[in-house]
């Protein structure tokens, strides 16, 4: 009679039950070892954290790892913030940021980011932010309740000078664990710098005076006293003992007579200066020596764009091919 079914015994069937069972132990030995390496990795402290940041009001902020969800609500902070680190990280910003004509990280808005038009304490809460970086500026109201409700703030007071921005680009690479990021744009800056003065050494420097719209001048203390002189001119309003932002009137543009006249506040207003009658008995009316400089108020290490264009202008031969 034929046999139907398997041709095996009892014993090669227990046999081969045995080593099917022998290597799935050995698999699931090998598995369980990998575990508590993994765990470990992913509960292991990232380098040089945790770690204390004193902000500038010198309230101290225990960083237990570098924050994963940063809300920045300042145009200079946006601008620094995704300059340095991974737009992932970041969960709130400006509108200015999203504005080619105010921004220089555009290119890093994506489509998680909250945009706001000012500190908002119920937008900031629903981004559930690690750290919210604020300025002095903003709502001391709203900066009130969220510190209030235990939301970690980080507040930023020096908006003054070309060096408070190089300080914010290196105190924002510290709360984010960018150090070296950071560190290579100040680097960068104070490199181009340099390049500037080595090529503008040794030439006359053009007496110059900054015009706005508002009807001022700037004199040592704001970033534009410090980006006329690091571009090889003179401010001429820091010879008149001007400080910081002061109304100036057109009698003492007469008595300061500028070679060189320099504002922020567009080329529509360069055209109003030229056909100003006093501008137009000044050497620099006269010379036609009137110009707009972007990125004299940015507030952060893109203040090299101003100081680089500013010496061109006041320096042409220097910067001939």
């Amino acid at each position: 009679m034929r046999r139907t079914g398997s041709s095996r015994g009892p014993a090669v069937v227990v046999s081969a039950w045995r080593r099917g069972a022998f290597w799935l132990l050995v698999t699931l030995a090998l598995v369980l070892a990998a575990v508590p390496a993994a765990w470990a990795a992913a509960e292991a402290p990232a380098e040089g954290f945790p770690r204390i940041v004193v902000d500038e009001l010198g309230q101290r902020i225990l960083l237990e790892r570098p924050p994963q969800r940063i809300f920045s609500v300042g145009l200079a902070m946006d601008n620094i913030l995704l300059s340095i680190t991974d737009p992932a990280r970041v969960v709130g910003v400006t509108r200015f940021a999203t504005d080619p004509q105010s921004s220089y990280v555009v290119d890093r808005i994506q489509d998680h980011m909250v945009i706001v038009d000012q500190l908002n304490a119920e937008q900031v809460l629903a981004a559930h932010p690690d750290i919210v970086l604020v300025s002095e500026w903003n709502n001391p109201d709203v900066v009130r309740q969220l510190r209030d409700l235990g939301v970690t703030l980080y507040t930023f007071t020096g908006f003054d000078t070309v060096e408070d921005a190089l300080d914010m680009v290196l105190r924002i690479g510290e709360i984010t664990g960018d150090e070296e990021r950071a560190a290579a744009l100040v680097a960068e800056f104070r490199n181009r710098v340099a390049e500037v003065a080595r090529r503008i050494a040794g030439r006359e420097r053009p007496r110059v005076l900054l015009l706005d719209n508002w009807g001022g001048t700037i004199g040592p203390g704001l970033s534009a006293h410090d980006i006329i002189e690091l571009a090889g001119g003179v401010n001429v309003a820091a010879e008149y003992g001007i400080r910081g932002w002061q109304p100036i009137d057109r009698e003492a543009v007469l008595q300061m007579n500028p070679d060189v006249i320099i504002t922020y506040s567009g080329e529509a207003f360069v055209e109003e200066l030229r056909r100003d009658p006093v501008v137009q008995a000044v050497t620099a009316g006269r010379t036609g020596r009137i110009y707009h400089v972007d990125d004299l108020q940015i507030h952060t290490h893109h203040y090299i764009f101003a100081i680089e264009q500013l010496a061109r202008l006041l320096h042409p031969e220097a910067f001939a091919p």
